[in-house]
């Protein structure tokens, strides 16, 4: 079996300071915690932003300073959000990729985030995911196709159609988003069943959801996404760290006798060059 990526996840638009005091929200802070993950096993990094007030930004003087702190500390690939939450419009929400990252993220469709509070409507129109495509592919950067049902990988797969997005590609299955598909067992085994021939796939599990999902994906062959965007606590009651959920990936991936994957080798199974 492929060897396990591990993606972390540590910020997300939502988690403030308030509700745990582990999200890193300033460049300095997200550094610190990628540099954690490497250590305890993690080989890819999805990054979000936030400005001096919290807030979700795309702002990309931002974005850059992050990128470069966590580069001067780890060898880990840098994927950056191009997320509808931060960013107004598509120039705005491409604006973190200047940021020269690896991987971009690269959502498919659009969906209503109920759980929240206000609610939120993430808008995706066909013309966005497009523009989106299109300055990933003329950048060099790798999408990861964000599928929160089964809808998305086929638009996905229309991308791939087009020729925007090269093959093999590489998608993410979000499950259990308040508005997206529910994380049961059965929603996953057809997810991955939905996915294009050698494609990759990562697993997002959400809430306390995140560790039956992620023990799912390690046994299915497929890679696995942790950290404080999509779950807050370790167990009932206890506030986690982003290294901790990380951790407790790599010992479950250990426990079941599937190695984990290096930034470097990670670098090989997405299909990336050598980090200049």
């Amino acid at each position: 079996m492929e060897k396990l990526v591990i993606t972390v996840a540590p910020t997300g638009s939502v988690p403030r300071k308030k509700d745990t005091p582990h999200v890193p929200v300033t460049p300095d802070e997200i550094a610190e915690t990628a540099y954690r993950c490497e250590q305890e096993g993690a080989s890819i990094i999805h990054v979000h932003c936030r400005d001096e007030n919290e807030r979700p930004t795309s702002r990309f003087e931002i974005f850059k300073e992050t990128v470069d702190k966590i580069r001067q500390r780890t060898k880990l690939v840098v994927m950056t959000s191009t997320s509808g939450i931060a960013g107004v419009t598509d120039v705005d929400r491409a604006g973190p990729l200047k940021a020269n990252p690896e991987m971009g993220s690269l959502t498919t469709g659009s969906l209503n985030f109920a759980g929240r509070k206000p609610s939120v409507v993430y808008v995706n129109s066909v013309e966005t995911v497009q523009f989106l495509a299109k300055t990933m592919l003329d950048m060099g950067i790798k999408p990861e196709i964000e599928a929160f049902d089964v809808g998305f990988i086929q638009q996905g797969q229309k991308l791939i159609e087009a020729g925007l997005v090269k093959e093999p590609a590489h998608f993410q299955l979000v499950m259990g988003v308040d508005g997206g598909i529910p994380a049961t067992p059965e929603n996953l085994i057809h997810m991955a069943s939905q996915l294009p021939p050698g494609a990759t796939y990562v697993v997002a599990g959400m809430s306390r959801m995140q560790l039956p999902m992620t023990a799912m994906a390690i046994v299915m062959g497929g890679h696995v996404r942790v950290g404080l965007e999509d779950n807050l606590y370790l167990r009932k009651g206890v506030l986690a760290r982003n290294e901790e959920l990380v951790a407790r990936a790599r010992r479950l991936a250990e426990d079941l006798q599937r190695d984990v994957a290096t930034p470097e080798e990670t670098r090989k199974v997405m299909g990336i060059a050598a980090r200049r």
